[in-house]
């Protein structure tokens, strides 16, 4: 029997992947860490939070990511404003 507010939903990692699908939050911010450049890769923490009916919720990764650096697209933006090159 829940009080006067009601229930609290339990979130279980199903229902906030379908939080997450359906876009159920207010607030969400991405953020990605370099942690180490290793031989030809970058080695990345990943996290996100959100807040869902006022409760905050954390995703990260449980070990760093090992990205080839290959896999990125490299430009040259010069002062900032246009784009001067791609990097090779």
């Amino acid at each position: 029997m829940g009080g006067f507010l009601g229930d609290k939903e339990v979130l279980t990692k199903e229902r906030v992947k379908e939080i997450l699908r359906n876009k159920e939050y207010n607030f969400f911010e991405e953020k990605v860490n370099l942690l180490e450049v290793r031989d030809d890769s970058l080695v990345l923490k990943v996290s996100f939070l959100f807040e869902h009916k006022t409760r905050m919720i954390v995703i990260e990764e449980k070990e760093p990511l090992v990205v080839p650096f290959s896999d990125f697209k490299v430009e040259d933006w010069g002062d900032g404003i246009k784009k001067m090159a791609d990097i090779e």
